[in-house]
């Protein structure tokens, strides 16, 4: 998971240079050496988060599943810890994208009346597993 965070956080950081070099390219609104000097800072400060964050969001996610909930905690800048009781849960689904594919990372999404909750980037087949496991206690059936 960390590489895949990793390489999806590389390619947003690049998007994210592309468009503030574009604009100290094509705007005078400070001296050029101001506008590089940002472009330059912001470069260095996303290396940073792309290498330091993924270890640590890693070690400070984690989830649980009992028969009566499911318990979720998440965030590395901001901190959320859900708990949804097993007799709410309506219908669950996997999904990834062809990143996640290569890493074979998948998202658990987690219906319920109130809304969606999801676990994010688990292995493919962990994420299976406890799709499967959360449909047994919720007693979810299976029509397909």
């Amino acid at each position: 998971m960390i590489g895949y965070w990793r390489v999806r956080g590389a390619l947003l950081a690049l998007a994210v240079l592309a468009v503030l070099a574009w604009l100290a390219w094509q705007t005078s609104w400070f001296t050029a050496t101001v506008r590089w000097t940002v472009v330059g800072v912001v470069a260095v400060l996303l290396v940073v988060a792309v290498l330091v964050a993924p270890p640590i969001r890693y070690r400070i996610f984690w989830y649980a599943i009992s028969p009566a909930e499911i318990d979720i905690s998440d965030g590395l800048y901001v901190r959320t810890r859900t708990v949804v009781p097993m007799h709410r849960v309506q219908h669950l689904r996997t999904d990834h994208g062809p990143i996640a594919d290569r890493f074979r990372v998948a998202t658990l999404h987690i219906h319920t009346a109130a809304g969606t909750i999801r676990l994010a980037d688990l292995d493919r087949d962990e994420a299976e597993a406890v799709r499967v496991r959360i449909a047994e206690l919720a007693q979810l059936t299976d029509d397909v």
